[in-house]
């Protein structure tokens, strides 16, 4: 085998804007971040890790082994109810904790009790106050009852949890903690604040060569993926399905999880990463999706090289998701279109191919992609581009990127994407193939065009077809409601009161033996309530008594 260079993804988290949370949350502001209440606050410290250590052995490590890692993550056992800082006062109980990881570049919690009653709110932020999650409740719980939260700059996370007056506090155990070793959030003149391209002949995808590819661009995601020991990054792209049910499937690479220590315990994904104009130097800030879940894959030994993910929660119609078409035919699908990527953690960039050729032989099962040179250049790809989308003249997803030599320095240099073609049928089962998951109603279309997060009548999300009513029971309740609709798996709902004001959201999980969501914290009354499952919305009135 001649020796390649594996193109990794090398993306930094996401700084988020003052006024706007990027996890998913439900919205709201810290206490005592931004009153003017400040108080003296307890503190966890991490034991120490060694940055130049672990840089010491990326350095020393062989290109094309797996993803990029990022960061270490460290087992612990801190009990945030037992160790915060406690406040009382008329509004109820607050929990006041910072952890910290000396010299840490980022920080994130994994949460193993995670237990929040009616009420209650939870924030993360870092010192300067800048950087904020949150408000999160009892809804965001994963089906393991664990938490995580999305990468923080700096190197300490100062929680809050506000529990409302004569509620108990519920349980936070966080038994994880992520130390980030590399400087993905340091600025770098003339590029990116989450990082910056090696090359300096990458093109901002709000340049005009992106014009044509606007829905596309849109479609592009970043992973952050652990394992029990390490954080890495890796890129995807969001895929439609023969459903047209937006169920939130994301193509990407197999050797993204090919992992030293798997399983893989955690999938972050991030959303909206581009600067605001072709020149500018400043940007749009990630959003982000906590969960996923893999379906399929196939090795690049002998496959393509793909793998596809589920997102564990619908994604947020102000996220802006495009689900992209793709094109699986044997014949006519290499024609020229473009690859869209984040090259050294850099904001999203625009590539050009000058040609898309199929090839035999050993590497049969990926498209060989040649770049324009010289004065003529329209991008490139480098270490941070792996398992970015290549889009043929028809706007649909033909592969994903594999393998590579090519750079700004060496843009003769040619990159390998594995065919969509071969991923199709993958090894034959469910879990090595796309077919049965991107085709769930057997059409056996070759191509598929994308799908956007709204509908031409400008109804958002999956909600394409006229609310069914919906019986609940009791009604009226003391707050837990119970229903019965068809669908099994994750739901969301939201409850408005007789202003039209959104007073409650969530997600919940269907079953055959428990379909529910309590209520209880709303006051009595009236209520609308909505709820949206993959494929169908309901809506019924609900009465609230006490």
């Amino acid at each position: 085998m001649r020796k390649m260079k594996f193109i990794l993804f090398f993306v930094a988290f996401l700084v988020a804007a003052l006024s706007a949370s990027a996890q998913i949350s439900h919205g709201g502001e810290p206490l005592f971040n931004f009153s003017g209440e400040k108080v003296t606050i307890n503190q966890v410290a991490m034991p120490f890790v060694d940055n130049d250590f672990y840089l010491q052995q990326d350095i020393a490590m062989t290109k094309g082994a797996g993803p990029m890692r990022v960061g270490v993550l460290q087992k612990t056992e801190i009990n945030v109810l037992q160790q915060a800082k406690i406040v009382k006062d008329s509004r109820g109980t607050h929990f006041l904790l910072e952890v910290q990881s000396e010299n840490a570049t980022f920080v994130s919690l994994k949460f193993s009790s995670f237990k929040l009653p009616d009420g209650a709110e939870l924030f993360f932020y870092d010192r300067s106050g800048d950087f904020v999650l949150g408000s999160f409740n009892a809804s965001d719980v994963k089906e393991d009852g664990s938490f995580f939260t999305q990468s923080i700059p700096g190197d300490a996370v100062i929680i809050e949890y506000n529990v409302p007056q004569n509620q108990e506090p519920g349980e936070l155990v966080i038994n994880e903690v992520c130390h980030g070793y590399k400087e993905l959030f340091s600025t770098v003149e003339g590029k990116g604040p989450h990082g910056s391209a090696e090359g300096s002949c990458h093109i901002n995808v709000a340049c005009p060569e992106g014009d044509d590819w606007r829905d596309q661009i849109r479609s592009v995601v970043a992973l952050e993926i652990m394992d029990q020991s390490y954080a890495y990054m890796c890129s995807g792209a969001l895929v439609n399905n023969t459903n047209l049910d937006r169920t939130p499937y994301v193509l990407s690479a197999f050797h993204c999880q090919e992992l030293d220590f798997p399983p893989v315990s955690q999938i972050i994904t991030y959303f909206l990463y581009e600067t605001s104009s072709c020149t500018s130097t400043s940007g749009f800030s990630n959003k982000s999706v906590t969960g996923a879940t893999i379906l399929a894959k196939n090795s690049y030994n002998g496959g393509s090289d793909f793998m596809l993910l589920r997102l564990n929660s619908n994604i947020p119609n102000n996220y802006r998701p495009y689900y992209a078409g793709w094109d699986r035919s044997a014949s006519g699908s290499n024609t020229v279109g473009c690859c869209v990527h984040h090259p050294g953690g850099d904001y999203k960039k625009i590539s050009i191919p000058s040609a898309v050729n199929r090839i035999s032989g050993q590497y049969s099962k990926f498209f060989n992609v040649y770049w324009f040179t010289g004065a003529n250049n329209k991008g490139v790809t480098e270490e941070g581009s792996s398992g970015s989308p290549l889009f043929n003249a028809d706007r649909r997803i033909i592969g994903q990127l594999f393998a590579g030599g090519s750079s700004c320095a060496d843009m003769a240099s040619s990159d390998l994407y594995g065919r969509f073609y071969y991923s199709w049928t993958g090894a034959g089962s469910n879990a090595s193939s796309l077919q049965s998951w991107l085709d769930p109603t057997g059409s056996g279309v070759t191509t598929l065009d994308g799908l956007d997060y709204k509908d031409n009548d400008g109804i958002e999300g999956p909600r394409t077809v006229e609310p069914k009513n919906l019986t609940v029971y009791p009604n009226p309740s003391n707050g837990m409601v119970h229903f019965d609709v068809s669908a099994i798996g994750d739901a969301n709902y939201k409850v408005f009161d007789m202003n039209g004001r959104c007073v409650k959201e969530g997600r919940t999980i269907l079953t055959t033996t428990e379909q529910a969501v309590n209520l209880g914290s709303l006051p009595k009354g009236v209520y609308t309530m909505y709820l949206y499952t993959s494929n169908q919305s309901y809506v019924a009135n609900v009465i609230i008594v006490k």
